[in-house]
């Protein structure tokens, strides 16, 4: 019996991307907001570049670090 394989996923490249030009807008390193936002440095950088997928209360702590507000999609 073969398992299912789990799909990874990832965030939102757009999430991503947001985060990563209000960071750099701010002047602020990814160690700088990590600190703020509680997480790793790693983690956050693995974020920022997509290759992770952050808890949702995470993601608003790392959102609210660079001054945004992450507010949910409507489809």
């Amino acid at each position: 019996m073969k398992k299912k394989s789990k799909k990874k996923e990832f965030i939102d490249p757009a999430l991503a991307k947001q985060l990563r030009e209000a960071r750099e807008k701010k002047g602020l390193t990814q160690l700088q907001v990590a600190q703020m936002a509680d997480v790793s440095e790693t983690f956050y950088a693995m974020t920022e570049r997509g290759g992770a997928n952050p808890a949702a209360a995470n993601l608003e702590k790392m959102f609210k670090a660079v001054g945004l507000k992450l507010s949910a999609k409507k489809s």
